[in-house]
């Protein structure tokens, strides 16, 4: 979607808020020179040039008063404009057209990161170009059909690799441009732009902005039973302290490529019970410890967090002693999850968000190892539930649900929007613990609860 405001540049400042939108700059105005842009009065972005963009800023929702300079200089004010700000979600501001007819446009960009492949989103923003398709080169399938200047293309997910592209003019075998050699990373996500002038200086070509970097997301469960509390170093650098049994952290960001983990009991420097190097590439992980002390090991799990109108659960076996199970619905209900074993994943399903009674059976039996009742559910959620403990001495067999991504907190009944049913919601499970009404965590359903919901009102970001 993009919103088009009249005249302007650029926009971002300071205050973080439950109802701010994360905002960039782009500069694709062509005959402009580079610019300083004040919102409310302060360069809040200083000498951006032709084809640059700025980092993402937290900027609460409301209208803004842009001006934008000559970069290091006070006057002209080239640009003295009103922005309206949506609240929640990520937001491109570009320059668009030349000098003398400069206008803002405001993209809404859709960041995602899909492992192994690569989002990419095309946007025209050359003045004086016809609308294009951008196809495959040498004659291939189009990927944007009929862009016309000043609109996006929408996006499309492609396989990560290099790829040799054609902007051609719509309905047409015309060749504006080449583009050989554009290499799309995987876990990334991609905006490529076109920029300058078909016929002029600068001229036609593209500016490419990395709207999503390709970095590992990776948090860390403990889940063996007897262990102690754990620090945990990262390549050599204590990242993690005072992690017990049971325990997870939330996801961080770290670099792609080969990563050292050590384990080590909390507060000491030996003995590292874990001493692991994993692959990182840009993903979302949770690395599970596993096993009991002796024999304690890392369970890397690549976690799909995409969302869906159903919720989606993943079931982990993480008992050492415990045999292969079935997770099926109680009381002989039909199997969820047949025959995981010890440190193996079940993988993902999706059920209809709601309160489901659980129970994990011996594998091709019967028998019932452990009941798990009143796993409370919801659309627009992913959840992991961990078989942890031991099945025959202490700590004993128990289930840990984990909730590893969701549209947003305020969406109580999971329909990824916050409004009247999210509304209805907590004031029906008001004074109670249900973990969907209690937004702020607090342990109760209460007035800031409600409070959190109405600043969200109408909006709904995983941000």
């Amino acid at each position: 979607m993009k919103y088009l405001i009249p005249t302007a540049l650029t926009t971002a400042v300071l205050a973080t808020s439950a109802m701010a939108g994360n905002v960039r700059v782009a500069h694709l105005s062509p005959d402009a020179p580079a610019v300083d842009v004040l919102v409310n009065g302060a360069v809040a972005f200083a000498n951006l040039s032709f084809n640059e963009f700025t980092d993402y800023a937290d900027l609460a929702a409301g209208d803004y008063q842009i001006q934008v300079v000559p970069a290091g200089a006070s006057k002209p004010v080239v640009i003295d404009t009103m922005l309206s700000v949506p609240a929640n979600g990520d937001f491109t501001a570009a320059a668009l057209n030349p000098l003398a007819e400069i206008g803002l446009g405001l993209f809404e960009d859709d960041n995602q990161r899909k492992p192994f492949n690569t989002r990419v989103r095309f946007v025209h923003a050359s003045p004086g170009t016809p609308a294009v398709d951008i196809a495959l080169a040498d004659g291939g399938p189009v990927l944007f059909p009929n862009v016309s200047f000043g609109e996006s293309g929408g996006y499309i997910q492609v396989p990560e690799g290099s790829y040799d592209l054609e902007a051609r003019v719509a309905g047409t075998d015309i060749v504006a441009l080449s583009l050989p050699g554009t290499a799309l990373s995987g876990g990334t996500s991609v905006t490529v732009w076109a920029s300058g002038l078909l016929k002029g200086s600068p001229a036609l070509g593209v500016a490419v902005s990395l709207d999503v970097a390709p970095i590992s997301k990776v948090r860390v469960l403990h889940a063996s039973p007897d262990a102690p509390g754990v620090d945990v170093k990262v390549n050599d650098a204590t990242a993690i302290v005072g992690l017990n049994f049971l325990e997870n952290t939330d996801y961080v960001d770290l670099a792609t490529g080969d990563t050292n983990i050590q384990v080590v009991p909390s507060g000491l420097e030996g003995p590292v019970v874990i001493d692991a190097t994993l692959p990182l590439v840009a993903a979302d992980y949770t690395v599970v410890a596993i096993g009991d002390l002796a024999n304690i090991a890392p369970l890397p799990l690549l976690d799909d967090n995409t969302l869906s109108e159903n919720a989606r659960i993943r079931f982990v076996h993480a008992s050492p002693d415990a045999p292969n199970v079935d997770i099926a619905l109680a009381n002989g209900g039909s199997v969820l999850f047949a025959d995981v074993a010890f440190g193996t994943s079940g993988g993902y399903i999706e059920v209809p968000g709601g309160v489901y009674d659980l129970e994990a059976r011996v594998a091709g039996t019967n028998t019932v190892a452990l009941s798990i009742p009143g796993v409370n559910v919801t659309g627009n959620r992913v959840f992991t539930v961990v078989a942890t403990g031991f099945l025959n001495i202490n700590p004993s067999l128990g289930a840990l649900p984990l909730l590893d991504a969701e549209a947003c907190s305020t969406d109580v009944n999971g329909d990824g929007l916050t409004g009247v049913d999210d509304l209805l919601a907590v004031l029906n499970s008001w004074q109670t613990d249900d973990p969907w009404g209690d937004i702020n965590g607090s342990g109760t359903v209460e007035v800031m609860d409600l409070m959190n919901l109405i600043q969200s009102y109408g909006v709904c970001s995983s941000q």
